[in-house]
């Protein structure tokens, strides 16, 4: 199921997140400066205010290697959600699916 589109950006993808009738704009930005091999490669946050944050993903790889994003949004009512942001045939957008 594809709930969301995102174009890649300088700091790293750009799009929206649809779940039941609900739309939220979105970016999701690398961090550079991560604390451990462990911590995540990307925090998911308001695309108008960055100081609104949904969740965080991290940078995986297929079993042939083509890299996707693993994101885990932390809703306030609901369990978490676990999605994928992978590559679409067009360069520079992506998908986002539910796992």
């Amino acid at each position: 199921m594809i709930c969301g589109n995102f174009t890649a950006t300088d700091r790293g993808f750009h799009g929206e997140i649809r779940f039941f009738g609900l739309s939220e704009k979105v970016e999701i930005l690398r961090i550079d400066d991560k604390a451990s091999d462990k911590s995540p490669d990307y925090r998911i946050v308001a695309a108008d205010d960055e100081r609104i944050e949904f969740g965080v993903g991290w940078l995986k790889a297929t079993k042939d290697q083509k890299p996707y994003a693993s994101l885990k949004l932390n809703p306030v009512l609901a369990p978490d959600v676990h999605l994928r942001l992978v590559s679409t045939e067009t360069t520079g957008k992506f998908e986002l699916k539910v796992d």
